[in-house]
């Protein structure tokens, strides 16, 4: 019986899966590249800035001036 209570506890924490968005983003040598953003607690968007700089940022930062986010794979285009 502890056996099975310990299992239905810990079954959240085993089938709990990361989000993940893929964004677009920018090497150090500005080559285009396809970002795979993962994140276990904190929530991933794709950004743009005004200064043309692409990537994925934690969603708390989508409210500073200057930045666009989005929330769908490969839309920050």
């Amino acid at each position: 019986m502890k056996v099975y209570l310990l299992l239905l506890l810990l079954l959240p924490l085993i089938s709990a899966q990361p989000f993940t968005i893929e964004c677009h983003g920018f090497d150090d040598y500005m080559v285009n590249l396809k970002l795979k953003c993962q994140s276990s607690d904190v929530r991933q968007a794709c950004y743009t800035r005004d200064n043309g700089e692409k990537g994925c940022i934690a969603v708390d930062h989508c409210s500073r001036p200057g930045w666009t986010c989005c929330h769908s794979n490969l839309c920050n285009e």
